[in-house]
């Protein structure tokens, strides 16, 4: 009897380190110099997350799929460039009462490490402003938009 509660107690604990081990897989799948544009999405779109790496390597989804692209040098330098002009992204100034309307709103963060901004989309000063700009033309060469719920899939969900 002592020996089946000890496997049980022992394969209990073997499965939570399993899940404690694909928690940290799936943190270390994303790099740390490796940056997420996250758009929310709205009431009526569908988001989208775009992983930029330093060397223009992006992996994208958004209401379409899953996809792959590079970035041109040039746009990824302003990018990290803004990134690390803004640090730390947590403090970067967003417009209060930013109106946004209600079906179509959506509100676009930047994460890189540890660090996470607020919405760049209501940009309260020049730092946050080029980088909303750097991720609009982001989007706009990778091709990604806000799909409209009833023509795309929602996100899968992000695991970290």
């Amino acid at each position: 009897m002592m020996n089946r509660i000890f496997s049980k107690k022992l394969l209990g604990l073997v499965g939570v380190s399993f899940v404690l081990g694909s928690s940290q897989l799936a943190m270390a799948l994303v790099p740390n110099n490796v940056a997420i544009i996250v758009n929310s999405g709205s009431t009526n779109t569908i988001g989208y997350r775009i992983y930029v790496s330093p060397t223009g390597e992006v992996n994208y989804v958004d209401g379409k799929g899953s996809n792959r692209g590079k970035l041109s040098k040039k746009l990824t330098r302003e990018f990290f460039r803004d990134v690390k002009i803004a640090e730390p992204l947590s403090n970067l100034s967003v417009k209060q009462g930013c109106a946004k309307s209600v079906s179509f709103g959506t509100t676009t963060t930047i994460k890189l490490a540890v660090q996470q901004s607020q919405d760049i989309s209501c940009p309260g000063n020049e730092k946050a402003q080029r980088l909303d700009n750097d991720v609009i033309a982001i989007a706009k060469a990778l091709n990604v938009v806000n799909v409209p719920k009833s023509q795309g899939k929602p996100l899968p969900p992000q695991n970290f």
